[in-house]
């Protein structure tokens, strides 16, 4: 059985029991952070896959990975997957997880990059549009991105609009180049 099928079953399995025990929430926000742990730090996978590291301290890890508090069904879920030695596997656990959640919750995940801070009335001004299109509850996420230079990019789901003057500088450059 390969690592995105077992990621998927694990995460149906605990998508399910989170529904009939009404923890979704709280368990979709373990995940959130534990898969943004994942991704900011990298040693944390070398830590898991080392056969030296006790499983009581990868459990232990693993929880505090996942969230200030967190909920015990969470937390029941790092035992077993530890248990059951598929520690390999929880990153793509927790992203198969947060997709099932927001899949049913209709969440549209958005990610709005510009070289400035977004004033708060314009990304509610720009949630809202987006949720009156979408018909999807928006969750945003506003990044400063200096390098931008001007314009923005915007990450709707699987969709991208680049409408940066860094990605519109380096298109007038190649077209320069290619034209010598």
């Amino acid at each position: 059985m390969e690592i995105g099928e077992i990621s998927s079953r694990y995460a149906r399995a605990l998508y399910s029991l989170a529904k009939e025990k009404e923890a979704t929430v709280e368990v979709y926000e373990n995940m959130k952070m534990l898969r943004e742990s994942f991704m900011n730090h990298r040693e944390l996978m070398t830590i898991l896959s080392n056969p030296m590291v006790k499983k009581d301290d990868k459990q232990r890890l693993l929880k505090e990975a996942g969230g200030i508090q967190v909920n015990p069904l969470f937390e029941n879920f790092i035992h077993l997957t530890v248990e059951k030695r598929r520690e390999e596997c929880l990153p793509f656990m927790a992203t198969s997880f947060i997709r099932l959640y927001r899949e049913e919750q209709r969440i549209t995940r958005v990610e709005f990059s510009a070289p400035v801070k977004l004033d708060l009335r314009t990304e509610a001004h720009l949630k809202a549009k987006l949720n009156e299109e979408t018909g999807n509850t928006i969750e945003f996420e506003g990044r400063v991105a200096p390098e931008l230079l001007g314009g923005f990019r915007l990450r709707i789901g699987n969709s991208r609009i680049d409408a940066s003057y860094k990605t519109e500088l380096e298109d007038i450059r190649k077209e320069l180049r290619s034209s010598i």
